[in-house]
């Protein structure tokens, strides 16, 4: 019931050259409608800049249609401001009747990380004194709309790592850019890993490697899904049982 929108494995699997044909591949498999397309996985001032305000720009403008770019690290409100600053500078505006820029009507963007009830009065705020038209953006929210009890509390996160075309192997990675309060652009904690990894356990705890290192531990992962099939299954019962013993021997070390 949504609009196609990519993610993250999808524009890193041509490698960080291969993004912006990635990009020309998303609008061409989509010409009409809405389609959302996540622009961070490397440089997200350069995707808005380079990629989506000039080589794509004609076929944005020409599209029947609306791309949302979607940026997905860094400071919510610094990140946005530089954005719409490019895009704007890119594919012109016009001023509504209270003053404030708008972006052509193929053009808008979409900030879903980092987004809760402060960080969006933050944001509007932000857009208003800087006179930019709260039309141009939309928000997504997920685990902080309830008690923020999501991946980030226990700081992990899925990401494509590997994949075969045509039979070659392909490293997969995202390492996106963000800027900091000063307009430096940094490396931003959202690096990923690449490659085939696999999970083991050492005497200092779990330690995710190459797939090929010999390290002498054995790998923790379980295949659960392959082609299509589901190849482990585990009821919720034993889900709590492994959860309640994982507590238990945390608390030992309090005993």
């Amino acid at each position: 019931m949504s609009i196609p929108a990519t993610e993250h494995s999808i524009c890193t699997l041509l490698g960080e050259e291969g993004e912006p044909e990635i990009f020309k591949h998303v609008l061409e498999a989509f010409p009409t409608g809405t389609v959302a397309c996540v622009s961070d996985s490397f440089n997200i001032f350069r995707a808005c800049s380079e990629y989506w305000g000039d080589e794509l720009k004609d076929m944005i403008l020409k599209r029947d249609g609306v791309l949302v770019i979607r940026p997905d690290s860094g400071d919510p409100v610094l990140t946005l401001l530089r954005v719409f600053d490019i895009l704007l500078e890119k594919f012109g505006f016009t001023v509504n009747e209270k003053g404030y820029k708008v972006l052509p009507p193929q053009v808008r963007v979409i900030q879903g990380d980092g987004i809760n009830i402060n960080s969006i009065r933050t944001i509007y705020a932000a857009l208003k004194l800087n006179g930019i038209s709260v039309e141009n953006l939309v928000l997504g929210m997920g685990g902080a709309l309830l008690q923020k009890v999501d991946r980030d509390t226990q700081k992990f996160a899925f990401k494509c790592s590997y994949a075969e075309i045509n039979g070659d192997p392909v490293d997969v990675q995202k390492h996106p850019l963000e800027m900091d309060e000063h307009g430096r652009l940094i490396q931003s904690f959202k690096k990923s890993k690449a490659g085939r990894l696999k999970l083991i356990l050492t005497e200092n705890g779990y330690k995710t490697t190459n797939a090929d290192e010999q390290s002498g531990y054995e790998d923790q992962l379980v295949t659960v899904f392959e082609n299509g099939d589901i190849k482990n299954e585990t009821s919720f019962e034993a889900v709590r049982e492994r959860a309640a013993q994982v507590t238990s021997n945390n608390l030992k070390k309090y005993q």
